[in-house]
């Protein structure tokens, strides 16, 4: 016989899965001290908010491939950590949700008990997670408990990642099972056998005479491309065509932008040429992308009555969802891109020597990652300025996370990525209070490599806590604040209207150091590349506060960007 508990950790441990985010509390304590036996293979990262603990998840789901888990208290993390499990719910990120249900021994029909197993006069957890997550079980015994978590981590992880939930009853953690009884608890490698779907060879010899036959192709990449690590097979493609290739927001440097081939991000705050070419082309592949409406300004960009659509995702749902497409290629990104190499190989080679030529001349003309308030010496600091010194004084290889707001909108139209999978966006909710937590998420699963997050003050001030973390457990990260004492997108007009959107200043420098960390203060534009460099040396978490141009608006971006 075993605990319930113990062997919870031990699934955890046969998964892989390095890092547990989450507050004790409640029954779920028994899982955080058992974890305590296992510290060599799953560490605990105590967080200040469930929130934070979520978006951590996300961010070590998106990652590594493997499930970020969320453990905690039933009724906090059916509230706090919805957050990032609805993000990682539309974004695909793996992760497994680990609740107790909260109640109060054997009277559990009592009223007076918080219990979160959906009686009436408590609440319904599993009801909370069912409509975010691709599996959700409430867990009255232990070897439901064991059982559930196995088959959460499979779903997670299985197809279209996503987020999955176990809630458990007070006896289901704290009980005993016997694992060679049946049903028998086998080990969790057996679930972790991964995808096997792949397209029927018809299908990849139409795509491929399709690509063979276009005279204008251009590849889009997605988020799909992320999630499968597909980089050198969507490079590798890109290169034996000779197509442009542009990325969606979610798919922000799946493709290096300063690869004579890239074309940036695409869509509504996209850069102009991606959207120019995307809409001459004759044949687009599209590689691990539902092609969203911010990502094609609303239709603006494909003409599926025109243009040839071939159409890459794990998804079956997601092919030819928001557009007709000729030919949908089933399965993981990095497979099916392998498998059109193989199959199509020399045959889809164009000869077209002068094409890069032309698409850099074609860039220049219409200012690629080129404005003149990039260079701009204004006081406040321009956000398209910060931006620009960022690029300069940050490694390629440096992991940057961003936040919702106008800061995200500027870093992902000026921030030209140069390394594949070093950009991360908070591109489901695109909720505020993601980008710094990410960060840390991040930091802990690439302890050798630069982490930066870039928030405005308003999504920072969400999540300001997460530097407490970070000084905790020795995580360097470095902040950096776009603060202008506004939520900018409602005080420059944006989004419309006339909602109140001031705030009082906040010297986040100061607050960083309250908490242990360093805090530098820039004001002179002159001074960002030193600031950051320096904080990327100091080799501990460090706050970089700039003051920007609370009346600098996107309207030069969106309308650069906008094509009819």
């Amino acid at each position: 016989m075993v605990k319930a508990h113990t062997k919870i950790c031990e699934v955890l441990a046969e998964a892989r899965v390095d890092f547990v985010f989450g507050i004790p509390g409640g029954s779920a304590m028994r899982v955080f001290d058992s974890l305590s036996r296992y510290a060599d293979r799953v560490r605990p990262i105590l967080v200040r908010h469930e929130q934070a603990a979520s978006v951590m998840a996300d961010m070590y789901g998106r990652l590594t491939g493997r499930p970020g888990v969320v453990l905690g208290q039933g009724a906090f993390i059916g509230t706090n950590a919805i957050f990032g499990t609805l993000e990682a719910h539309l974004a695909g990120s793996p992760m497994v949700v680990l609740a107790d249900t909260t109640e109060g021994g054997d009277f559990s029909l009592n009223p007076r008990n918080a219990s979160g197993w959906g009686h009436y006069g408590a609440f319904d957890l599993r009801g909370l997670f069912s409509g975010i997550t691709k599996f959700s079980v409430l867990a009255a015994t232990p070897k439901e408990a064991v059982l559930g978590l196995q088959m959460a981590i499979k779903h997670a992880t299985t197809g279209r990642h996503g987020p999955t939930a176990v809630i458990m009853r007070q006896a289901a953690i704290a009980g005993e099972l016997d694992p060679d009884k049946p049903p028998r608890v086998h080990s969790t490698e057996h679930w972790l056998q991964g995808d096997s779907t792949m397209p029927a060879v018809a299908e990849l010899i139409s795509a491929i005479e399709l690509l063979k036959a276009a005279e204008r192709p251009v590849i889009i990449a997605g988020n799909g491309v992320h999630a499968a690590k597909a980089y050198d097979e969507l490079a590798a493609m890109a290169e034996l065509l000779g197509s442009p290739v542009a990325t969606t927001y979610n798919g922000k440097s799946a493709f290096p932008e300063d690869h004579p081939l890239a074309l940036g991000m695409m869509g509504r705050y996209g850069q102009p040429v991606a959207n120019s070419v995307i809409q001459e082309a004759d044949t687009i592949l599209v590689v691990g992308s539902r092609l969203a409406p911010n990502d094609t300004n609303s239709e603006l960009l494909i003409d599926s009555d025109r243009q040839t659509l071939i159409q890459i995702d794990i998804e079956p749902r997601n092919a030819g969802w928001s557009y007709p497409v000729a030919v949908s290629l089933i399965g993981d990104a990095k497979a099916v891109l392998k498998q059109l190499l193989q199959t199509g190989g020399e045959g889809l080679q164009r000869n077209d020597r002068q094409a890069a030529a032309r698409l850099e001349e074609r860039k220049r003309a219409e200012n690629y990652f080129e404005n003149a308030a990039l260079h701009s010496s204004a006081v406040p600091i321009m956000p398209q300025r910060l931006v620009k010194d960022l690029n300069e004084a940050l490694d390629p290889e440096t992991i940057v996370t961003l936040d919702a707001g106008s800061n995200r909108v500027w870093m992902a139209h000026y921030y030209r990525t140069r390394a594949p999978g070093t950009l991360f966006v908070p591109g489901g909710l695109a909720g505020m209070g993601w980008g710094a937590p990410a960060a840390v998420g991040a930091k802990l699963v690439h302890p050798d490599r630069p982490v930066v997050s870039v928030s405005g003050d308003g999504g920072f001030s969400m999540s300001v806590h997460v530097i407490a973390t970070a000084v905790q457990y020795d995580l360097p990260v470095v902040f950096v604040v776009m603060n202008n004492s506004a939520l900018s997108m409602i005080a420059t007009g944006d989004l419309g209207g006339d909602s109140p959107a001031a705030f009082n200043d906040t010297d986040f420098a100061a607050v960083a150091r309250g908490f242990g960390a360093e805090g530098l203060r820039v004001e002179n534009p002159a001074e960002i590349q030193d600031a950051v460099r320096e904080a990327v040396k100091k080799g501990r978490p460090t706050v970089v506060d700039v003051i920007t141009d609370g009346a600098e608006g996107l309207h030069s971006i969106s309308s650069g960007a906008t094509v009819g």
